[in-house]
């Protein structure tokens, strides 16, 4: 497999052209370095993106009624303007975040590429690489959806082209984010199952050790350095969850659209937010690091006692450690593992019977006054 997978540079061109990790890598020495032309870029770059999702912001907080849909109810509306801002602030906040902390992220991504080359695992490569084509795929759905859906619910050409590009882009920045997240994480499960094949094999310090800086590394700056931006995107997919089911119930369901569109809208609305959740379960699906961790308490279970100063060792070492459980968290708000995939789901379903109440209060109240 090509070192562009194996080493995640892929990746990292695509994060150094959105303007968020610019750096250079030296794959002999598996380094990264920020020159003074890459430092000039980020905070050009950066600077334009605080602009540009502050206008759209501000624009769509003082003119609303741009962005109204003929075909939708003010509920509706009133829920997609919501929308648009919070993207443009999540934009905002991520941006500020990489620039003000690129010098630890630089630091912890070098720490993880130096970790994959040591603990080689040619089945990793396939599976970024994959991860990369998924990625590319529901791009092309989420611009598809949000041209079909617009366009067909008749927004005017200025914020149609507006929603499309913020839209598209909070995607391609937020969801990227997301699988080099994932991707980070099999690099350390990765490690945690070539220190327990060595612990299999053969007790020793070094081993231990080795398993307990990357625990330390996973606890520490991969949590606080990717949990704080896994808080606003993890709270803007719930956000957006909910919006295609209620497009659909609010428009495609009461019929008001024509005949030859009903199909086309019901599908665009089924699969609005699909990319979004597919994007978030990825990221939230994979356990590995635990699962690792864990098998070590297995494994010195079953190392037999020689009397030696090695049985203190291991006594020592699972009175003192293996206690603690490897747990990414979103910043200390929740754990980013499959324990969170229910609870997020039925936020999703409890935001959606609240978005629907208001819409039959808003129904009733014009009944009322008609």
């Amino acid at each position: 497999m090509s070192p562009l997978c194996r080493d995640l540079r892929i990746y990292l061109r695509l994060l150094h052209l959105l303007g968020m990790m610019c750096w250079q890598f030296d794959s002999e020495s598996c380094s990264l370095s920020a020159t003074p032309p890459d430092e000039r870029y980020a905070l050009l770059y950066t600077l334009a993106m605080l602009v540009a999702s502050t206008g759209c912001f501000t624009f769509a907080h003082l003119q609303p009624q741009i962005f109204h849909l003929n075909v939708y109810n003010r509920t509706g509306n009133f829920y997609e303007t919501i929308i648009f801002r919070s993207t443009c602030l999540v934009l905002w906040l991520l941006y500020g975040i990489l620039y003000l902390r690129r010098h630890r992220h630089r630091q912890l991504i070098q720490d993880m590429l130096r970790l994959n080359r040591k603990c080689l695992d040619r089945s990793a490569d396939k599976q970024f690489l994959h991860y990369l084509v998924l990625y590319g795929g529901l791009t092309v759905l989420c611009f598809g959806n949000y041209l079909s859906g617009y366009s067909q619910s008749g927004m005017a050409p200025i914020p149609l082209a507006l929603c499309l590009v913020v839209y598209v882009y909070a995607f391609l920045v937020l969801c990227l984010l997301l699988v080099f997240f994932v991707c980070l994480k099999m690099i350390m499960a990765a490690g945690l199952c070539h220190y327990n094949r060595q612990l299999s094999l053969k007790v020793l310090a070094s081993e231990l050790q080795g398993r307990q800086r990357i625990l330390a590394i996973c606890q520490g700056e991969l949590a606080d350095c990717f949990g704080q931006l896994m808080l606003p995107i993890v709270a803007l997919v719930l956000l957006m969850a909910p919006s295609g089911p209620f497009y659909m119930i609010s428009t495609v369901m009461e019929g008001k659209f024509e005949s030859g569109v009903v199909l086309r809208m019901f599908l665009v609305s089924a699969t609005w937010g699909l990319p979004w959740i597919i994007m978030l379960v990825l990221m939230l699906r994979s356990n590995g690091i635990t699962v690792e961790a864990n098998k070590t308490a297995k494994i010195l279970a079953k190392v037999p006692r020689t009397g030696t100063g090695l049985d203190k060792m291991i006594e020592k070492f699972l009175l003192k450690n293996l206690r603690q459980q490897p747990i990414l968290t979103a910043y200390g708000f929740f754990a980013l593992d499959k324990s969170t995939l229910f609870k997020l789901f039925t936020a999703i379903f409890t935001y959606m019977v609240i978005l629907v109440q208001f819409k039959e209060m808003e129904n009733s109240t014009k009944s009322i006054k008609v």
